[in-house]
């Protein structure tokens, strides 16, 4: 969770009491909607020059141009959108879904696989924070294996901890380590887990790595379901659109549960225009450009005396342990530059840092000298 939103939570708490008629509507909600907090994003104000590197988006904007008709309801699922991405990774039309964000595709597969209050879901932190939030509305019970200090995963314990489990999260690479769970291990997860478990490998920045996806793999292993998006290497994280890919029996399932017009038009518009030869080559090209300016940062960063380490990415991120990670981020803050806090205490003293276009790399790099130089004044 980052500092902002966990800020944002805590004034929520202290905002005051509700009103009779606003509290008789709280008592109407489901107790684990009750119990739970909203999820609140950072806000952000394009108009000035701040510098956003907190939320890993492509900073080389997708060049479409759309136009759409408005006043007629989308395809339920758009068949060109299914038919492009399909042929991108490989796999028959019949295995992909596409949902509202990735966010959205990780809620479809808890709906409708987990029966609240009954099963359970076993993930591995620190990892993306949607996976608890999601649980904690449905009413699922959670189980963690967390990462080793080094953010490789325990095997052995989780393999140990799987009786009983209806659904496995898999994150690689991972948010917010940047490394990868090696093919190998996830392997091994899927025969433990055959006929048992639903395992869930959420694929969203598989792009920017030299890991091959598990996409043409669904047949193989038919409880499979891997998590994609177009928010990431494609530089579309404003349009929210993300994929399920799996075999044909658990898409089947999900278009039971998935809403009928999942995605505005706007959305289809931009993924169609994209998902042709030239936006693929547009998208490897920008990939090409981000890896780079990524291993630029890591050594400048290594170069600033504050930075104590600097941990493999596999990613459009680095995360970096510095000295005091509050103080840092508060100093970037106030200077218009925007990284990722990280409140987690196997993540303490990090900050997950976005990799940006080359001159705002450079602006991080600059005010991050300045703030080492003060300390020393």
């Amino acid at each position: 969770m980052s500092r902002e939103v966990a800020e944002a939570m805590k004034d929520q708490k202290k905002s005051g009491s509700l009103s009779k008629e606003a509290g008789s509507v709280v008592a109407l909600s489901r107790r684990s909607v009750q119990k739970s907090q909203p999820y609140i994003a950072p806000s952000r104000d394009y108009s000035g020059n701040e510098i956003y590197l907190d939320a890993n988006e492509n900073p080389y904007a997708a060049p479409i141009s759309l136009e759409m008709m408005m006043n007629r309801y989308p395809d339920s699922q758009p068949e060109r959108v299914i038919e492009r991405y399909a042929q991108f990774l490989g796999v028959d039309r019949a295995e992909v879904l596409v949902t509202l964000g990735g966010d959205s595709a990780i809620e479809l597969l808890i709906k409708a696989f987990c029966e609240p209050k009954e099963d359970k879901l076993l993930y591995l932190p620190p990892t993306f924070g949607m996976y608890q939030v999601t649980c904690d509305l449905y009413d699922v019970e959670t189980v963690m294996v967390p990462l080793r200090e080094d953010f490789s995963l325990d095997l052995e314990t989780l393999l140990a901890k799987l009786d009983g489990i209806k659904m496995l999260f898999l994150c690689s690479p991972n948010n917010p380590t940047g490394n990868v769970i090696p093919t190998k291990e996830i392997e091994a997860i899927l025969e433990a887990t055959r006929n048992k478990t639903i395992v869930v490998l959420d694929e969203a920045y598989i792009e920017f790595s030299d890991q091959a996806s598990f996409a043409t793999r669904v047949k193989e292993y038919p409880h499979l379901a891997l998590v994609r998006t177009l928010s990431k290497a494609f530089a579309l994280a404003g349009i929210r659109m993300g994929f399920v890919v799996a075999d044909r029996g658990l898409i089947d399932i999900l278009r039971r549960v998935i809403a009928p017009y999942p995605l505005p038009v706007p959305a289809i518009a931009a993924a169609e225009a994209t998902l042709t030869a030239e936006g693929i080559a547009t998208m490897k090209e920008s990939r090409a450009k981000i890896l780079k300016s990524r291993e630029a940062l890591k050594e400048a960063l290594a170069a600033i005396s504050i930075v104590e380490r600097i941990y493999p990415s596999a990613a459009n991120f680095l995360l970096v342990k510095v000295q005091d990670s509050q103080s840092l981020f508060d100093y970037l803050s106030k200077e218009g530059i925007f990284v990722r806090y990280q409140s987690s205490p196997a993540l303490a003293n990090m900050l997950r840092i976005s990799v940006g276009l080359p001159e705002e790399n450079d602006a991080l790099i600059a005010a991050m000298n300045r703030y080492a130089e003060s300390l020393t004044i």
